[in-house]
């Protein structure tokens, strides 16, 4: 009976996970697309005002505000989650909306006006941008990492397409630019409450620092990835603007190039077996931008558009890695993604701003020697270089630790098959009983309520609990990975680290003390 019942589970597909999907699910791309949008300000500014510098601004100033109001919401989460929950969602809206709206009317006020209307316009989208971050990371940090590894892909499409759709109305059709930016953020509201709604969003189940510094430090290299991706992001975007004197030119060869990004990584979502595999990011995206920077010196000065696409298009990739993970995590340590989101993308602003801060001081240094160029690249090679190698010396290690875990799994395979008779003999005896006699401590033993005990006690994270079952039933790599949807090494990692935790030596062992606590 109990693999019948699993049958459904281990045919499941990210097709299935698909028929699943609502457009409530995918409203972080209007706040998204927006939020490029303002970033590109060629659109919202007008044409007085539309030089590099004040671009440049719009950003910087932005771009701080936002990673400020991260920080200032996570530490709030993590003193009073209430506090959060009580912060009208609309107000932040409302910000964002204002925001543009100053944007573009700063260049026709009086000179005067001019300068304070754009930074206060710069400041308030900041602002609602960097709730809306967060907020959209508490959403999907509770939902299953199943759904969200299509999910986030799904959400970059639309992000890029709406982005295209937008680019294409104002300069095409000549639709203000205020009529098709203001409904965004007011779409990505209505769907924010309708997720927050299906989630039935709640105080995080571990509130306190020890466990967002675990979550943190689970995801060290990812975040180190990517302070260097978009810090190097920020410097190659920051020199193609005032290369070529227009943050519009800038953008049209790398908008391109994130949509064809977006639909393979959707592609690969939908139709493979496997969730997202943050080795791409590696294996792909950093042999990529080290190319890139490699030959840099010799084409800068004619081809820096081409640069920035690649660098743009990695990057694009990487930014939906790491935010699938980072969603993933709080899933996985039940913690807040608000906090975890905040902090990873607050720390991805900042390493962004200094890398726009490099870039605006090469470019601002009167024929710049070629040395410069070539001192950055091969600082730019450098650091990647070490990035690789900290990873393939980080996946050794992790290969090896799978490697114990797999001969765990051959070593106790009887012991699973003995475990999978004896809990048939007990459902059967229990089936046996008469209907009505459950007791207060029969629903206190119950098989859920052990396994929540255990995950409480010995502190696993919530995929490792959800693991237990069956590894309590015997269950073998294969068949758990099928039924949770991972791959069978990322279960021989749980089964390690469960076994790591409560301090026993085998999935026999294992099995006892479940029944012990039974």
């Amino acid at each position: 009976m109990a693999t019948a019942a699993t049958a459904p589970e281990d045919k499941r597909s990210m097709r299935m996970i698909w028929k699943t999907l609502r457009l409530r699910h995918l409203g972080l791309a209007f706040f998204w697309a927006c939020s490029m949008l303002t970033f590109r300000s060629t659109f919202l500014l007008c044409d007085a005002l539309g030089t590099p510098e004040n671009e440049t601004l719009v950003i910087v100033v932005s771009f701080a505000a936002n990673a400020a109001t991260l920080f200032a919401i996570s530490s709030i989460i993590e003193g009073d989650p209430k506090r959060y929950e009580k912060m009208p969602a609309w107000v932040f809206a409302a910000f964002i909306i204002v925001g543009i709206v100053l944007l573009n009317v700063s260049g026709r006020l009086d000179v005067h006006l001019t300068m304070p209307t754009l930074i206060a316009g710069s400041v308030v989208t900041g602002v609602g941008y960097g709730y809306f971050w967060g907020s959209w990371a508490q959403v999907y940090g509770q939902m299953h990492p199943s759904r969200t590894s299509f999910y986030i892909p799904a959400v970059f499409l639309l992000t890029t397409t709406i982005f295209l759709l937008v680019s294409f109305a104002d300069e095409q059709l000549g639709i203000p630019i205020l009529a098709l930016m203001v409904p965004l953020p007011l779409i990505a509201l209505a769907c924010l409450a309708r997720s927050r709604k299906e989630v039935t969003l709640a105080a995080p189940k571990h509130d306190k620092s020890p466990v967002y510094l675990a979550a943190m430090s689970s995801l060290w290299s990812l975040i180190l990835a990517g302070l260097i991706l978009s810090c190097l992001f920020g410097f190659v975007w920051e020199m193609t603007v005032f290369s070529v004197g227009s943050v519009n030119a800038a953008h049209q060869m790398p908008l391109f190039l994130n949509f064809i990004v977006a639909i393979t990584l959707t592609a690969l979502a939908l139709l493979g077996r496997k969730r997202i595999d943050i080795s791409m990011a590696y294996r792909i995206i950093v042999p990529v931008i080290v190319a890139a920077f490699v030959v840099m010196p010799f084409f800068w000065e004619d081809n820096s558009v081409l640069l920035n696409a690649v660098v743009s298009a990695c990057f694009g990739a990487f930014d939906v890695i790491l935010w699938y993970m980072v969603v993933a995590t709080a899933y996985d340590f039940s913690a807040s993604g608000f906090i975890i989101g905040g902090l990873v993308r607050a720390l991805s602003i900042i390493s962004r701003l200094l890398g726009i801060g490099i870039g605006y001081i090469v470019m601002m240094i009167p024929d710049r020697p070629p040395l410069v160029i070539v001192g950055i690249s091969l600082g730019a090679v450098y650091l990647l270089g070490m990035l690789f190698l900290l990873y393939r010396r980080r996946q050794t290690r992790t290969l090896a630790k799978d490697a114990e875990g797999t001969a765990f799994e051959h070593m106790q395979k009887q012991a699973g098959s003995y475990s999978d008779r004896a809990i048939g003999t007990e459902q059967g005896s229990a089936s046996a009983q008469a209907p009505g006699t459950e007791s207060t401590e029969s629903e206190t033993n119950s098989p859920e309520s052990v396994y929540e005990l255990i995950a409480e006690d010995y502190g696993l994270t919530r995929r490792e609990a959800e693991v237990l079952p069956y590894l309590a039933k015997g269950r073998s790599a294969k068949v758990i990975a099928g039924a949770l949807y991972v791959s069978e090494s990322t279960i021989r990692t749980h089964t390690r680290r469960i076994l790591e935790k409560t301090a026993l030596h085998s999935k026999q062992d294992l099995i006892d003390l479940i029944e012990r606590y039974g």
